[in-house]
């Protein structure tokens, strides 16, 4: 059963990681996300059904469009499989239960926003309200039915939110330049909410170095410029990601507890 389960849900986050690339790719040009449907960027192909499935298509198709060949970007094909893989690992930590419940969604929430900002470099408000609400429902849950303190992630908040605006303040005196978006203040003072003052500086970490080592790479196979702006939200959905479902067990592995 619970390999039926966890078949399931992979499925249900590649479903949604391919709708998210919908989302992605129309909503900043004003566009439907419902009609007309998907179609290729290049010939204007519509997608029969068999070629609109996440992942399995891109596979069967080769990569490329089945009527010019145009190549599908590899980066849609990932997307699909990170969501299957997020949602995924969410399952095999929290099993069927209220826990997963909520962090499957804001697993989600987390994936559609580090998608956007990546392919835009700009997130809707609208990102930033479902993310906080999902945040408040699971603290209150917790609260509520284990009698949890609310002090560790208000503490959390805002030594993280006041950590990112001493960041921000001191680059600007000192470089001119600002260094952190307004975005990702306000993504990580919401994380703050979700994690506690200690799991909040596992996100940083994971952050950090796996930002580094992937815009390192890009910038060494000259995908990317040195001078390019970083896009720093995605790893930091990544960190939280991580914090969220392994944060305590890394917190006390390094202290030895």
């Amino acid at each position: 059963m619970d390999i039926i389960l966890g078949i399931i849900f992979t499925m249900l986050g590649c479903v949604f990681a391919s709708f998210f690339g919908v989302i992605i790719a129309r909503v900043p040009n004003n566009l439907s996300i419902v009609k007309p449907g998907s179609r290729c960027d290049n010939c204007g192909h519509e997608l029969a059904w068999y070629e609109n499935i996440p992942i399995f298509s891109y596979l069967f198709l080769g990569g490329k469009c089945k009527e010019c060949k145009t190549k599908i970007p590899f980066a849609s094909f990932l997307y699909e499989v990170i969501g299957g893989v997020v949602i995924l690992l969410a399952y095999l930590k929290y099993g069927l239960t209220i826990d997963f419940a909520f962090m499957g969604v804001i697993t989600l929430i987390l994936l559609l926003i580090a998608g956007f900002d990546y392919r835009t470099n700009t997130i809707l408000d609208i990102f930033w309200i479902i993310f906080l609400v999902l945040v408040i429902g699971y603290d209150a849950y917790k609260i509520i039915a284990f009698e949890a303190s609310v002090w560790p992630y208000l503490i959390g908040c805002g030594v993280i939110v006041a950590f990112f605006l001493i960041v921000k303040l001191v680059f600007y005196l000192v470089l001119k330049v600002d260094a952190l978006g307004t975005g990702d203040v306000i993504f990580m003072g919401i994380a703050g909410l979700l994690l506690t003052y200690k799991t909040i500086l596992v996100a940083l970490l994971v952050a950090s170095v796996i930002g580094s080592i992937i815009e390192l790479t890009l910038i060494g196979l000259k995908k990317r410029n040195k001078e390019d702006p970083i896009p720093f939200l995605p790893y930091l959905t990544l960190g939280v990601y991580v914090a969220a479902l392994y944060g305590n067990e890394l917190v006390n592995l390094v202290l030895g507890v």
